[in-house]
Order: C-alpha cells, then sequence, then structure tokens
C-alpha cells in the first residue's frame, strides 16, 4: 500500500518523466561532454540559473542586470530599410561620423584618394603602358560597336573620350576600362529600331532617320546617366543582386549569339535586315544568299581566326599574353595597308571611307525636349545590364589589388561617364570585360591609364581620322565578333546541370527566351525569373523542428540529425529568416504544422499505449521559437505572433516562448508590447535554458498533481487510482524517457530538491 514492492503488491508507479529528462540534460553534459560543452555562464539577470532575456519595463529600468540598451544598430542592422536610410544619409553628409572637408571631397571625387597616396616614381611608367595598350584597343573596338549600334563610326571614338576622362575623375575603380561594349550596343539598337519602327518611322520614309536615330541615342546616354548619379546618390547600388548569376548567364550567352548574327552582313558581303530574334535573323540572312561576296568572306573569316589564335595564345602562354591586345592593333594596320596598297574598296570589299576630324561637339542643346516615357524601357535595360557587367569586373579587379570599392560610388562615377557622352556626341557607355582584363594584366595602377586611353583617342580624332576611314568593314565586325564569343557560357550551363538542375532549367528560360523573343524580351523574361526567385525564397523561408544532440547543449534540425531528442509536450522550432509581411503568414503555418504533428505523434502514443500506467503527455504544452537567425521583424510579423500567441493560449492551453532574439527584434518585441503578452520569464538567451525551464514547469506541474492525487484519494487506494484514475487535462505527462523501477514519496520528494538544485522554480 506504501508503494513498496513487498508480495502480492502492485508495482510502484513511475516518477514524473520530466525530472528524468532533466537529469539526463545534466548528465549528458556533466559527463559525457562529447563536444567539451562549457557550464551555463552568469545569468543576465535574477537568480535563476537559466539566462532568459532581462527585456526593459516602459519606461525602462537602468539597473545592474538589465542592458542599457539594445546593442548597437549599425552592427546588427544586416540588410533592413534602416541601414539604407543612414547610408543614404551619410551619401549627402546628413548623418555618419563627422567628415573634413577634404574627406566630403575625396568621397565624390574618388580620383583624389589614389592621386594623394600614388607613387609616381613606381606607378607612372606601368600605368602609360597599360594606357597605351588599352588604347589600341579601343580605337578599332569603339568604331565596331558604333556600328552594332546602329551609329556612325566616329560616335563610337566620341564614347570613348569625355566619358573616360570623366570616369577617372569620378570612378572609384582604378582598373576598370570604360567604353562602348557590344551588350550595350545591342540593347540601344534593338530598342531605338522597336520604337522607330512602332511609330512608323523607317530608313525608307524618312529623309531624316539618321538625325532622328542618333539624338535618340544621346538622350538615352544622358537619361542613363542621371539614372546611375541618382542610384548612386540613393545608395541603390545593391539592386543587381536581384539578377541571379544563372540568369545574366543565360540571357549574355543568348545576347552574345544575336550579336555576332547581327554582323554576319558585314562577313557575308551583302545587306541583311536587323531582326530582334534568332529565327528572323537566320530567315533575313538565308533571304539574299545569292548575294554572298566571298571576297569579304575570305577578309573577315581570317581577320576572326586570327582574332581567336592571339587570345588563345594569350591564355595559354604566359610569356605572349601582349598578343591579346596586339591583335585588333597589328589587324588593323594589315587592313589600313592593303587598302592603301591594292585599293579593297576598288576591288568589292567596302571600308569605313569617311571618319570627321576634330573634337567632338557639344550637343547638350539636342536633349531637350525629351520624352521620357518614350525611352524608358531602353534607358531601364540599359541601366540594369550596363552596371551589372561593369561592377562584376570593377569588385573583381578591387579585390585582386586589396582596395575597397563602394557599389554605389561606382555608379556616380559611370553616371558622369554617361552624362558627359550624352553632353559630348557619344551613347551610353559601361565597363569592358576584356579591355578591362588587358589594362589589368598590362600593370595598371590607378585610373592614370584611362587618361592616358582617353588621350590616345583625342590624338585619333585629330590627326589619324583619315587613316581609320581605309578599315574594312570585315574587319570592324571580326572585332566584335571575336570580342563576343566568348561570352557564350557553355560551360556554366554544363556545370549547373549537373550541380543545381533547378538553376540549370532558369539558365535554359532566359537563354531560350532571348534567342527567340528578342534581348528586350529576353532581358524581362531574366529579370522578372529572379524577381520570382526572390520573391519565393523571400515568402517561403527554411524552418526547421530541432532537438537536442545526445550530451550536447546544441539543438538541431532533425531531419538532419535523426537521432537528435525530442521531448514529449515541447515542440522547438527554427526559423533562419527575417519574418516579415511577405513571409509571417508562412511562418505561422509552418509552426502550425509543427505543433499539429507533435500533437497527432502525442496522441497515437497515448492510443497504442495498453499498459495500465499511461502517463504519457497527451498534449503539447509549450512551443519553443529560436530567434537567432531572425535579423529583422516588422509590424506585420508582430501581429502573427500576437495571433498566433493568444490562440495557442486559448484554444490549447499552450505557452510560446522565444529564444535569442537580436537586440532589434527584441526592441521591436518590447516596443509593441509582445514581451509582456508572452511573459518576461518565457524570453530565453539559448534554447537549453528554455527546454530547462518548460520541462522544470512540467516536473513542478507533476509533482503538485501527484501531491494532490495523494490528499484526495488517501493511502489505501492510492495504488488503484495511480493504475485507473483519468489524469484531468493541465496534468498530463510526457513520455518516459529512461527506465525507473522504483518510485516512492522520498524519490518524490528528493525530485522537487533536484529541480531547485538545478536552478528550475517549482510554484508553491
Amino acid at each position: 500500500e506504501n508503494g513498496g514492492g513487498g508480495n502480492g503488491g502492485s508495482p510502484p508507479p513511475p516518477p514524473p518523466r520530466h525530472s528524468v529528462c532533466m537529469n539526463r540534460i545534466l548528465t549528458d553534459t556533466n559527463s559525457t561532454l562529447i563536444h567539451s560543452v562549457p557550464e551555463p555562464t552568469v545569468p543576465l539577470g535574477g537568480t535563476s540559473t537559466l539566462r532568459r532575456w532581462r527585456a526593459p519595463s516602459r519606461p525602462a529600468v537602468r539597473s545592474a542586470d538589465v542592458p542599457r540598451g539594445f546593442g548597437n544598430d549599425e552592427d546588427d542592422a544586416g540588410g533592413s530599410p534602416d541601414k539604407w536610410l543612414r547610408q543614404m544619409k551619410a551619401s549627402f553628409g546628413c548623418g555618419g561620423e563627422p567628415k573634413s572637408a577634404k574627406e566630403r571631397l575625396a568621397t565624390f571625387f574618388p580620383m583624389l584618394s589614389w592621386l594623394a597616396t600614388y607613387d609616381w616614381r613606381r606607378c607612372l611608367l606601368t600605368d602609360v603602358i597599360a594606357g597605351l595598350t588599352v588604347g589600341i584597343m579601343v580605337v578599332p573596338q569603339s568604331m565596331s560597336y558604333a556600328k552594332l549600334a546602329g551609329l556612325p563610326v566616329q560616335v563610337g571614338l566620341y564614347s570613348s573620350l569625355v566619358p573616360i576622362y570623366a570616369y577617372a575623375v569620378f570612378g572609384s575603380s582604378r582598373q576598370l576600362a570604360v567604353g562602348p561594349v557590344a551588350l550595350v550596343s545591342l540593347l540601344l539598337s534593338t530598342g531605338l529600331t522597336m520604337i522607330l519602327e512602332s511609330e512608323g518611322i523607317t530608313p525608307d520614309n524618312t529623309e531624316d532617320y539618321e538625325s532622328i536615330y542618333a539624338t535618340m541615342a544621346l538622350q538615352i546616354s544622358f537619361l542613363v546617366g542621371v539614372c546611375y548619379i541618382l542610384m548612386g546618390l540613393l545608395r541603390l547600388g545593391f539592386v543587381t543582386i536581384f539578377l541571379s548569376h544563372a540568369v545574366v548567364s543565360g540571357f549574355t550567352s543568348a545576347a552574345a549569339i544575336i550579336i555576332g548574327l547581327s554582323q554576319i552582313k558585314y562577313i557575308f558581303g551583302y545587306s541583311i535586315p536587323n531582326d530582334k530574334s534568332l529565327h528572323g535573323l537566320l530567315r533575313n540572312l538565308f533571304s539574299n544568299i545569292s548575294e554572298f561576296n566571298w571576297k569579304t568572306f575570305i577578309l573577315g573569316t581570317s581577320c576572326v581566326l586570327f582574332l581567336m589564335s592571339t587570345k588563345k595564345i594569350a591564355s595559354r602562354y604566359p610569356r605572349f599574353k601582349w598578343t591579346r591586345a596586339a591583335g585588333p592593333l597589328i589587324l588593323t594596320v594589315v587592313c589600313i595597308v592593303l587598302q592603301a596598297t591594292i585599293d579593297l574598296e576598288a576591288r568589292g570589299i567596302p571600308i569605313v571611307a569617311y571618319i570627321p576630324a576634330g573634337l567632338p561637339p557639344f550637343t547638350g542643346s539636342m536633349l531637350f525636349p525629351v520624352d521620357i516615357p518614350r525611352l524608358a524601357v531602353v534607358v531601364l535595360s540599359i541601366v540594369i545590364v550596363g552596371f551589372m557587367e561593369s561592377i562584376a569586373i570593377a569588385k573583381k579587379l578591387a579585390q585582386v589589388h586589396n582596395y575597397e570599392l563602394d557599389s554605389s560610388m561606382e555608379l556616380v562615377g559611370l553616371g558622369m561617364a554617361n552624362l558627359t557622352s550624352g553632353l559630348f556626341g557619344g551613347y551610353p557607355v559601361t565597363g569592358s570585360f576584356s579591355r578591362s582584363a588587358v589594362n589589368n594584366e598590362s600593370g595598371a595602377q590607378s585610373g592614370l591609364s584611362a587618361v592616358v586611353t582617353a588621350t590616345m583617342v583625342l590624338i585619333s580624332l585629330v590627326c589619324l581620322t583619315s587613316v581609320f576611314a581605309m578599315m574594312p568593314l570585315a574587319l570592324l565586325a571580326s572585332i566584335v565578333i571575336s570580342g563576343v564569343i566568348s561570352l557564350v557560357d557553355y560551360n556554366e550551363a554544363i556545370y549547373l546541370w549537373r550541380v543545381h538542375k533547378f538553376d540549370f532549367s532558369v539558365w535554359v528560360v532566359a537563354f531560350i527566351g532571348t534567342l527567340f523573343l528578342g534581348v528586350e524580351l529576353g532581358l524581362s523574361l531574366a529579370v522578372g525569373i529572379s524577381l520570382l526567385l526572390v520573391i519565393f525564397e523571400s515568402a517561403y523561408p527554411p524552418t526547421a523542428e530541432l532537438g537536442r544532440l545526445p550530451g550536447t547543449h546544441h539543438y538541431r534540425n532533425i531531419k538532419q540529425y535523426p537521432d537528435a531528442e525530442q521531448y514529449d509536450g515541447i515542440v522547438l522550432v527554427r526559423v533562419d529568416a527575417p519574418i516579415y509581411f511577405a513571409n509571417a503568414q508562412h511562418c505561422r503555418d509552418k509552426v502550425q504544422k509543427y505543433y499539429q504533428r507533435a500533437e497527432q505523434k502525442l496522441k497515437e502514443a497515448y492510443k497504442d499505449d495498453n499498459s495500465d500506467d499511461k502517463d504519457e503527455v497527451q498534449d503539447v504544452q509549450f512551443v519553443i521559437l529560436e530567434l537567432t537567425s531572425v535579423s529583422h521583424i516588422d509590424t506585420s510579423a508582430l501581429h502573427t505572433l500576437q495571433e498566433m500567441c493568444s490562440t495557442f493560449r486559448r484554444e490549447n492551453d499552450i505557452q510560446l516562448c522565444l529564444v535569442n532574439p537580436n537586440p532589434r527584434v527584441m526592441q521591436k518585441l518590447v516596443q509593441s508590447g509582445l514581451v509582456d503578452e508572452i511573459g518576461r520569464d518565457h524570453m530565453f538567451v539559448s534554447l537549453h535554458d528554455s527546454v530547462h525551464y518548460c520541462l522544470g514547469q512540467m516536473h513542478s506541474c507533476e509533482v503538485k498533481k501527484r501531491a494532490l492525487m495523494k490528499d484526495l484519494l488517501g493511502p489505501a487506494n492510492r495504488n488503484k487510482s495511480a493504475k485507473g484514475a483519468t489524469m484531468p487535462h493541465s496534468m498530463s505527462l510526457p513520455a518516459n524517457i529512461g527506465a525507473v523501477s522504483e518510485y516512492s514519496v522520498a524519490e518524490e520528494n528528493n525530485d522537487i530538491e533536484i529541480g531547485l538544485e538545478i536552478g528550475i522554480g517549482v510554484d508553491n
């Protein structure tokens, strides 16, 4: 009758499972020490050994055991809107640390920064050599890309003069070579052609078509510059991260094919109407194949093979890396000599024929009035692609040369380059992969190399236009084709197929969409896919149900660690992303899913247990949210947490606990009053402490329940009631974790003492 094991007596009831769980946690930690986990540290406040958040009351209580703030907002802000607002204010000198006038001036004129520390004796020669090398490349390339853009060749030279000087002053990259590039030229050509065709303006029905086209190119360059500058001042340099690498690779690969096919007409020697799609270009290519010119084909093919050979030699043999930059110059000299000696034009090979000499005119008066809605799509596409192409190579070069690159200030540099290009007869420019690589390999140390390059273009415009006018058009086309072949990134497609099938499918969609829908629609499709991916990843953040690794304080995903221990009546959930309006509902649904799954497991375990002593917990009593990875929380998330807390408490008698919110999240919880609603005793620093607390609460509830049963039923009916009595809902027990053979009143009292010793309070 006393619970002993005498003859004919019933076996004693098992001890509360919660005390067994607590003993196992302490035993594992103190004896096994698989990961050498240290003992709990000094608590933030109070006398309990549980490390809870000590949230300040309103107004804040200044005491020794309450932190005086929530940490450094600037350090903990992450990528939140608050940090962006501070950076934007700093750009206008309205916030941040006080700066001297010299520092403020250097912020907007990065040239002053590197000039202040420039080693003239060591770096001057290498910068001059690098500038001359890039200048050799940029003259024929800029003329080729101008033809690709549908503009006269001198516009390409104009775009390589004043804009390069401007970037040398305002640009933050010291090795980036700015100027006309193939992809931007294609976007400009297809965009303007589409706009004019939609308005019924074509070369056949409009005499001043070229003038209208050139004016629109100037306006687009000016608007691109304005957009870049505004984005830089507003610290919007982060926008390009929304374009995934798979999307960018698929888009550029398809665009490179379209660029190459658009230049085939100069290789084949007959007029081929441009088209925005692959199938349209192929149809136009073969419709007039009878006009094929074998002379231009031989010259153009030979030039392409020669340029590709020099690139291959430069990449394979470091001693001959100079051939990469010298290739276009060698071909240019050879073709000019051939034109001067045997007259290629008279033999049926078209040449440039005329380039106006002199400096570029000031075209500011041609920019206004400007129809912004009419040009908005083309401007936006060039802004996105241009900055994306430029910042990729600029960051890589900055990393190689060990200096910091500010993406937002890089936008200002590119903006000034495009702004001056529109003011002085050019068209949109950006950083060039090929010329930047040559500039870096030639030893460029500062923006002085860009000044040398622009000076070479200046000399060419003043003195050498009659010489460059003898260049065959097939040569210009071969320079473009050889430059874009490397953009077809089939190796990336193979890599994505092997590593990540979903990213490969994204690559294919962007590639095929650009090929068959055109560059503009292809870019829109690529941006749309990237934004959908961002929205999807943001709206459905990763979550995990946690369990304790045996012998440690570590709690990990039970899917990754199936042996992790879980405790009946307690659900541990981790959210691995900021919680805000886009994903708050999903996070609540996931918590609800984990709760329902745990509840179902408990009911099945209770139903399947045929023993006389049913002490299992029949319901979940605690839901613990681990918020370490939650860097930001907004009002929608606060409302969701508040609703979750009240629903759990009202409908299921479940207590919600929060673990380790960062200072900014904790501040929002306090200001919203959610800390008081959840309960300050239910805010913890670590999962281990929260589990201690929850097990202690369940243990104390069990001890009181057993004491109440003992008083009500009396000593004579204790064994019978222990076997058959139905437990109240609030007094249910967790599943047995560990075997115990005997239990007595003394052991029951000992359980209470254990709970007190480990710092888990027992309600009296």
